[in-house]
């Protein structure tokens, strides 16, 4: 099985764009994600993962003289590898605010260790710092082939700390001073060896001396390599990822949502459908996949069916999701409710990842 494949970063614009949370069940193939940026070698013998660890929070918070807070955790991922996720529609944040469309992800499996983590609306406030932002997300990966890799990235949409807008540049370790304290943009924290490797991405890191530490968006991945020995082969695998905004909405509001469908190795439906129009205030969360298939009209696209409650009541949904490459302004989100509700358009903010392997 060759190594895992490069593909350009979809994490170019931190102003408007959204990476899509790269999810896989214990899928037994493993395509290409994410540009590898760090390499221990650029040349010689191939490797093979001998151990993962990864993990993803969307929130987690000390703050002076209360327990630690924590909003969609995926835990610890298992040296063996394997895949964890964590998600929810909307969660209060004790405390501090409110944060909505969350989603985490991480996964061990074949040479890659990856997490992803992000959020939608956010609006925080500690020690009278007041954070909002329309999303965030922070990607991680390390990566066993030549060596051990490392790669990583956030993004944040319209941020504004106490009503001010700030530009996100992009580059690592961006520093906002406050009175008293700091607040970090896209926050790596890295460490490459020969054989091992591992990456802290955190989107936001707010702290206010004596008062909060707050991380919204974190990802850790990490791995350890070994020489390669040629694996079973897989099993054919496709899945959708993505999470951002349309407004081809019925009002022309902003419509947040996060979204996930594919099949496990076992041909299995998995996914997930958060979605929230702002216009109406509907709140749309899936309960079970129902179905998955390739667009027949075009190629790049997914359709998935979902089990959901809208606004709480049973019902149906049909998602239309569409790769349509980097940055992401160009790729599509479509949905259709069994009340006959119905959004579409190209995405406003955030992105929708393909991912396709042929299990040889």
């Amino acid at each position: 099985m060759a190594c895992t494949g490069q593909k350009e970063n979809p994490m170019k614009n931190p102003e408007s764009k959204i990476q899509g949370a790269a999810l896989s069940l214990m899928l037994r193939c493993i395509t290409g994600l994410m540009l590898v940026t760090a390499s221990a070698h650029a040349q010689g013998m191939m490797t093979t993962a001998q151990s993962y660890s990864g993990r993803a929070t969307v929130v987690s918070a000390t703050l002076a003289g209360q327990p630690p807070v924590v909003v969609a955790d995926t835990g610890p991922l298992p040296g063996s590898g394997g895949a964890l996720q964590a998600s929810l529609l909307q969660e209060s944040v004790p405390g501090l605010g409110s944060v909505e469309v969350c989603h985490a992800v991480t996964y061990g499996l074949g040479d890659t260790s990856y997490a992803e983590a992000t959020v939608g609306r956010t609006n925080l406030t500690a020690g009278g710092t007041v954070v909002t932002a329309d999303a965030l997300s922070a990607w991680a990966m390390a990566n066993c082939c030549t060596g051990a890799s490392i790669s990583g990235a956030s993004q944040i949409a319209n941020l504004n700390i106490n009503g001010q807008p700030v530009t996100v540049t992009g580059q690592p370790n961006q520093t906002i001073p406050l009175p008293v304290g700091r607040i970090v943009i896209n926050e790596q924290i890295t460490a490459l060896g020969a054989d091992s490797g591992g990456i802290t991405v955190n989107a936001l890191h707010i702290v206010i001396d004596g008062v909060a530490d707050i991380v919204v968006s974190s990802a850790h991945a990490d791995i350890s390599c070994g020489a390669a020995t040629p694996p079973p082969p897989g099993s054919p695998c496709d899945f959708i990822t993505g999470g951002g905004w349309i407004t081809g909405t019925p009002s022309g509001a902003k419509g947040n949502f996060g979204v996930a469908g594919g099949t496990t190795d076992s041909g299995a439906f998995w996914g997930h459908l958060n979605y929230i129009d702002h216009g109406s205030g509907m709140h749309v969360k899936d309960t079970a996949v129902t179905g998955y298939q390739i667009d027949p009209t075009d190629p790049d696209c997914r359709l998935i069916d979902y089990a959901v409650t809208i606004d709480g009541a049973p019902g149906t949904a049909r998602v239309r999701a569409c790769d349509k490459g980097e940055p992401g302004v160009n790729d599509v989100f479509e949905i259709t409710l069994s009340n006959g509700y119905h959004a579409a358009g190209n995405l406003g903010g955030g992105n929708i990842q393909l991912h396709k392997c042929d299990g040889g």
